[in-house]
């Protein structure tokens, strides 16, 4: 599996978890479901909830992850382009130094 396609698993996970939690919070603030099933309501509306921050904490952590080594990637290639560039450049004018002492 791509690391493209294990990303866009993760923002899906953390959209179905906000969805759970939305569908727990909303569940408690408009309907009577805690206090017309009692402990059985307040269960599935904690479940609801615990599980919508079960399953996207972790994939934010993961994508964290991710975006942090994708980034420390990209910062090791522009320094090591850098430095060959400046080696290019640093040969280049030896040389020149060099010819000119040579015409003289």
């Amino acid at each position: 599996m791509s690391s493209k396609t294990l990303i866009r698993i993760m923002y899906l996970v953390i959209g179905i978890g906000l969805v759970m939690i939305a569908v727990g919070v909303s569940l408690i603030l408009f309907t009577d479901i805690p206090i017309k099933q009692g402990v059985a309501g307040i269960m599935l509306v904690a479940g609801l909830i615990a599980g919508g921050l079960f399953l996207s904490l972790p994939a934010k952590l993961y994508l964290t992850l991710q975006l942090m080594r994708m980034n420390d990637e990209r910062l090791h290639a522009e320094r090591q382009h850098r430095s060959g560039s400046l080696a290019a450049d640093t040969l280049k004018s030896e040389y020149t130094v060099r010819m000119d002492k040579g015409a003289k």
